[in-house]
């Protein structure tokens, strides 16, 4: 039996890991939190521990008293002062000595790539951690209605399934791989069993064109779509066409973060960053079959 420890557990991401790791009554599971917090009272399987991000040592107490062995980190990284956080995490599984797994934050379109990078560094120069990185394209969730149930933050991309509008990065012939969070979730809990990790574990709900994804949008509304295609040039530039769903939500979250968020991701399917291709976990979890974009339009956008 695993003791695994979600830090970031809070957060959208890193929640619906924890409860999909629950669901799984085979491990014991602890929540990191900068303070405790009563998020978690209905959850009685969920130990909540503080810990304090600047300081390793104080990180390593922690995670030996708790006799912790696995860290998922699901930190949000957009800062400086966020990824030395995780770097301090790191450190202090390190010096805990009962740490012996570790998967750095890696959700897309955060952290930027130097925080990536340098998590992996530092993972490789500690002896006695093994480590791996879940790549699943892009979360499924941003790509659905606003009745689909998420935990991450309120925003769409490419598809506003409201006002039947398309905003598509590049010509839109490229493969994007697209996972919901929920089956990136049931796959985190899944590897937990596995007693070796590979530095980088594959994950695929769905892959496809954007240009595939919105015929199946409108082949399931009964409807065509306006769509726009948004040039590589114009997004390096800065500039991005915005889906008028997204115009209701700035209360939310700041049109200059949506902006910016589009403008990253558009750049990443366009340039096939987002095709990704390696050894699958669905090949080694065959009982887990996740979510195909037209099961989740159909489920959640058909009128």
């Amino acid at each position: 039996m695993t003791r695994v420890a979600i830090a970031g557990a809070t957060g959208g991401l890193g929640r619906t890991i924890m409860e999909a790791i629950v669901a799984r009554k085979k491990h014991n599971v602890f929540a990191l939190s900068r303070k405790q917090t009563g998020v978690f009272h209905e959850q009685p399987e969920v130990t909540v521990l503080a810990v304090n991000y600047s300081s390793p040592e104080d990180i390593a107490a922690i995670l030996k008293i708790n006799a912790i062995d696995t860290i998922v980190s699901c930190l949000s990284l957009h800062t400086e002062e966020d990824n030395q956080a995780q770097l301090n995490l790191i450190e202090g599984a390190a010096q805990s000595t009962t740490v012996t797994t570790f998967v750095p934050s890696d959700n897309f379109p955060f952290p930027a790539t130097e925080y990536k990078v340098a998590a992996v560094k530092k993972l490789r120069d500690i002896p006695g951690i093994q480590y791996t990185r879940f790549l699943s394209g892009m979360f499924m969730d941003y790509y659905g209605p606003p009745q689909a149930p998420t935990r991450m933050n309120t925003m769409t991309i490419v598809i506003d399934h409201e006002n039947h509008k398309a905003v598509v990065p590049g010509d839109g012939n490229i493969p994007v791989v697209l996972t919901h969070t929920t089956d990136v979730a049931r796959f985190v809990a899944a590897s937990l069993d596995l007693k070796e990790w590979p530095e980088a574990s594959f994950i695929r709900g769905d892959k496809l064109t954007l240009n595939k994804l919105v015929a199946i949008a409108e082949s399931i509304q009964g409807c065509k779509y306006d769509i726009s295609y948004d040039k590589i040039t114009d997004l390096k530039a800065g500039k991005n066409t915005e889906l008028p769903i997204n115009a209701t939500r700035y209360e939310f979250l700041p049109k200059e973060v949506m902006d910016r968020i589009s403008q990253i991701s558009g750049l990443a399917i366009a340039n096939g960053w987002m095709d990704l291709n390696g050894p699958l976990l669905n090949d080694r979890f065959p009982e887990l079959k996740p979510m195909s974009v037209k099961d989740f339009f159909e489920r959640y956008a058909s009128n």
